[in-house]
């Protein structure tokens, strides 16, 4: 019985280490979305990249807190991110 918990207590040490290792536990975008959104409601972005998750996505951040999954490629989500990165939307 003492070894089922210490092995049981050796799992989560080694769970709880890789996820801070990884920055913390993340929330990764499972699909893209449709949803488009003024920037002027866009707070911030970022970019999730495999082999973290299990898509390539742009995850923008409304100023209400909503997280949009941005497909990449897109013309809408470049300049969205350009926009945010102080270049008004040109590139």
């Amino acid at each position: 019985m003492t070894s089922l918990a210490f092995v049981s207590l050796l799992l989560v040490a080694i769970v709880v280490s890789t996820a801070s290792a990884q920055g913390g536990t993340a929330v990764c975008c499972r699909k893209l979305s449709n949803t488009r959104i003024h920037r002027d409601l866009l707070k911030e972005y970022y970019k999730q990249d495999k082999p973290s998750c299990p898509i390539n996505a742009v995850v923008f951040t409304t100023l209400k807190g909503i997280r949009i999954c941005a497909n990449p490629n897109k013309v809408w989500t470049k300049t969205s991110m350009a926009y945010l990165d102080g270049n008004n939307g040109q590139r």
